[in-house]
């Protein structure tokens, strides 16, 4: 995995035995010392968690940069960064990102993206995906935030998304803006589509709904 920045950084750690406070470039893992076996909280203040395994926590909250090379296991995350998880993520509730979120696989109930988010595949109850608009993005050099988010597959009950791109979707109900692209779309209430998105092929007797651009 890539070293830490040479910056200072501050993170909290919780579990049911151990507090873990600190000040430093970063928080790194590795797999001997990964947090399968504190069932606590990660609360990070503006700070850097590199984990080389796995993470199993009930929570992760707060600010920064965290990049995972195994699975994320927990039942919330809320989070404003770079999130990054070279396998899944399994979240038993809910899953809030602003910033940047990049995996395989996502799981949750309200699975929640402010900003770009790249995957193969997800799965949740509802799907709400909207970009961030900043001028400072381009003024600090921040790339990847003026992106589209892609997701390959696409299955949840409910989905709202701007500017993404999808090769399949299965939903109950669909609503896509700004420029969003679907290959195969199989809706079985409704599909929303502004005139900036599209989608090539709609299955199911769902109502076909045109919507006015953001």
């Amino acid at each position: 995995m890539a070293s830490c920045p040479r910056f200072q950084s501050r993170f909290v750690l919780f579990g049911d035995r151990k507090s873990y406070t600190g000040h430093g470039p970063c928080l790194y893992l590795r797999p001997s010392t990964n947090l399968r076996k504190i069932s606590g909280v990660i609360v990070i203040k503006s700070g850097i968690v590199r984990c080389d395994g796995d993470i199993r926590v009930s929570s992760i909250s707060g600010s920064g940069d965290i990049e995972v090379g195994g699975d994320i296991i927990c039942d919330e995350i809320t989070f404003t960064g770079k999130l990054r998880c070279n396998s899944d993520i399994v979240c038993s509730g809910n899953l809030s990102v602003n910033g940047s979120l990049g995996t395989r696989h996502i799981s949750g109930q309200t699975v929640r993206l402010n900003g770009v988010l790249k995957g193969h595949d997800v799965n949740s109850r509802a799907l709400e995906v909207h970009p961030l608009r900043s001028t400072m993005f381009s003024r600090f050099d921040m790339d990847g935030y003026e992106d589209g988010s892609m997701v390959r597959h696409i299955t949840a009950v409910t989905v709202e998304a701007n500017h993404l791109q999808c090769r399949t979707l299965t939903a109950d109900s669909a609503m896509l803006r700004n420029g969003s692209a679907v290959e195969s779309a199989t809706c079985a209430t409704a599909i929303g589509i502004d005139r900036t998105s599209s989608v090539l092929l709609v299955n199911g007797d769902c109502r076909r709904i045109h919507l006015k651009t953001a």
